[in-house]
C-alpha cells in the first residue's frame, strides 16, 4: 500500500482553513469615551463624619462612594473651566 500524494491534487482539508487573503482584520476606531485607560491614585483623609455622609449619598444613589467622588470632582472642574 502506498502513501497518498497530493502535490498534484486539491487538499481536502484546504477548504475548511481560510488564508490570509480571505480575513483581512478590520481596523477599529478608538472611542473617545474611553481613551483614557490608566487611573490615578492619591490618599483622602476625611472625618468620619463626612465619610459617613458620602457613603449615605453613594449608597442611596446607588453607587460607591469612590464615583460619587469622582462625579463631584468631574462637575467642579468642568465650572472652573
Amino acid at each position: 500500500m502506498s502513501k497518498k500524494n497530493f502535490k498534484n491534487e486539491i487538499n481536502p482539508a484546504m477548504q475548511f482553513i481560510s488564508s490570509p487573503e480571505e480575513s483581512k482584520p478590520v481596523p477599529m476606531k478608538r472611542n473617545p469615551l474611553y481613551i483614557e485607560t490608566k487611573s490615578k491614585r492619591f490618599q483622602l483623609l476625611l472625618q468620619p463624619s463626612l465619610y459617613n455622609k458620602l457613603k449615605d449619598m453613594a449608597g442611596q444613589k446607588g453607587s460607591s462612594i469612590n464615583d460619587l467622588i469622582h462625579t463631584i470632582l468631574e462637575q467642579a472642574a468642568k465650572k472652573n473651566k
